[in-house]
């Protein structure tokens, strides 16, 4: 478990600067990083389908609104929602592709659906001791990449936390999908082209099933 202020005293490290005691210690680097903080926060959650942040609904249209051309029933976002991860007509999730995302809302013909999100509710300062070691980590990188022309002069340092940072984030995914039992995978899009002409064996619809580590799919292009 992370506070805000490990967080921060983690980015200070990165970008070889004197640690803080508090948030509000009379330094440039809280100013700085109380102006980025929000934005480095949503950013990061946004980069990856963390399970800590995922949220599920059941969708009822809103009457008061009026469906986009074409649709029969309009919907409201959830408080709270980040980016869509998967919208269906039942409950448990099963493909489902007749809808549309337009003007701030769901369209559906359908009177009701389900939603499966990314949550900005454990983006909360009182809420990062619930964040992943991993994804804290990645956070901390994160603030010191985007402050760190604002707080240094050094264009090589800049290059080497965007690396660390890329790093981080491929990492903390990992960690993060092994905590997804038998999640299936789509080959990637050289792959199918192969099987598709009849090269590379079998045909068993192309997914790969992983128990609980998310691997790739070869060929992603």
């Amino acid at each position: 478990m992370a506070t805000k202020l490990e967080i921060w005293k983690q980015a200070l490290v990165h970008l070889e600067k004197a640690a803080i005691t508090t948030l509000t210690d009379d330094v440039e680097a809280t100013y700085v990083f109380a102006n980025a903080w929000g934005g480095a926060v949503e950013e990061a959650f946004n980069s990856g389908d963390w399970n800590f942040a995922k949220a599920s609904i059941a969708l009822s249209p809103n009457a008061a609104a009026t469906p986009a051309l074409g649709w029969a029933h309009a919907f409201d976002y959830p408080q709270g929602w980040l980016r869509t991860l998967v919208v269906s007509d039942t409950s448990d999730f099963a493909t489902f592709h007749d809808y549309a995302d337009e003007g701030g809302r769901l369209h559906a013909q359908t009177p009701a659906l389900y939603l499966r999100f990314i949550s900005d509710v454990n983006a909360a300062d009182d809420k990062v001791v619930t964040w992943p070691t991993m994804f804290w980590r990645y956070v901390a990188l994160k603030l010191a990449f985007d402050t760190c022309g604002k707080l240094t002069s050094g264009d090589t340092l800049e290059e080497k936390l965007r690396q660390r940072m890329e790093r981080a984030l491929v990492q903390a995914k990992n960690i993060d999908a092994r905590n997804e039992n038998n999640k299936l995978i789509e080959p990637g899009s050289w792959l199918r082209a192969r099987r598709s002409s009849g090269v590379g064996g079998r045909h068993d619809g192309g997914a790969t099933l992983v128990g609980g580590q998310i691997s790739f799919g070869e060929g992603e292009v």
